[in-house]
């Protein structure tokens, strides 16, 4: 377990470092399939380990390690998937040296406890569903900042080694409808596993959820219909994403610490 956890850490580090490369114009000339590469053995040995901790016959195991580890797996995949099409792989410069501090949490922060299935599925397809909207939240706030920079004509740095501004707008849009599609999932199996909404303090949560998935979808809609995009369809999602911080971090807050109730 140990030899590949070492297996894919190199993976990440040197797939970041070959980016930092090219960015800094060192080996132009090296194929970008090769950082492309490194880092997809990386993410599968990531993703193995992941299942060999989350998967159990018994239920499926949930922790903040494996929480975390799964954000960053994912982070790296869509960044892998995205490569496949479009040149997004200097994304990897955030993402990859992120998605690795992660995988080494799982092993650090206290064992993650097991759920049974159907509950443990709505968690599962909720933390994608979060993971998602939060790296669309990100790369909304990176189109933001890119298109400011490019009206006042500054490139250098990393955002000038980032993709064209379609580009990160196409992909923002791709990455929204998959978290869509999951957080959809998500309410459905909380409709169907999670019993006693009231009992559990979820209702609020439950709220800020379909606030989330409503705003979201009007943005998609907006987008196919009204050509939405842009510093709007930017705002809209970072918006969106706030709501769910709002009703899950900060209800948490308010029920744990200034009322006092365990949630």
């Amino acid at each position: 377990m140990s030899k590949l956890i070492l297996l894919a850490s190199f993976g990440y580090l040197a797939s970041t470092l070959l980016l930092l490369a090219r960015m800094k114009g060192y080996w132009v000339t090296l194929p970008r399939a090769i950082p492309i590469v490194l880092a997809s053995v990386a993410t599968t040995i990531h993703g193995v380990l992941l299942w060999l901790t989350v998967i159990d016959t018994s239920g499926i195991n949930i922790g903040l390690g494996v929480s975390l580890s799964l954000a960053g797996w994912l982070s790296a995949l869509l960044v892998l998937a995205s490569s496949m099409s479009k040149p997004m792989e200097s994304l990897g410069l955030l993402i990859f040296p992120f998605s690795l501090i992660t995988m080494w949490l799982t092993a650090i922060l206290p064992p993650p406890h097991p759920l049974a299935h159907g509950i443990g599925i709505h968690v599962l397809s909720s933390l994608l569903a979060y993971t998602l909207l939060g790296l669309a939240a990100a790369q909304a706030a990176l189109v933001m900042v890119q298109e400011r920079r490019l009206k006042q004509r500054q490139w250098q740095g990393v955002f000038g080694a980032l993709p064209a501004l379609a580009v990160m707008e196409r992909t923002l849009f791709e990455w929204l409808v998959a978290g869509f599609v999951l957080l959809s999932f998500a309410l459905l199996t909380g409709v169907l596993y999670v019993d006693n909404f009231l009992g559990q303090h979820l209702a609020h949560k439950t709220l800020f959820t379909l606030a989330t998935w409503v705003m979201v979808a009007t943005l998609l809609i907006g987008h196919w219909r009204l050509g939405w995009r842009g510093q709007r369809a930017a705002r809209l999602t970072l918006w969106g994403y706030a709501m769910l911080v709002v009703g899950f971090a900060g209800s948490q807050f308010v029920l744990e610490v200034l009322l006092g109730i365990s949630a």
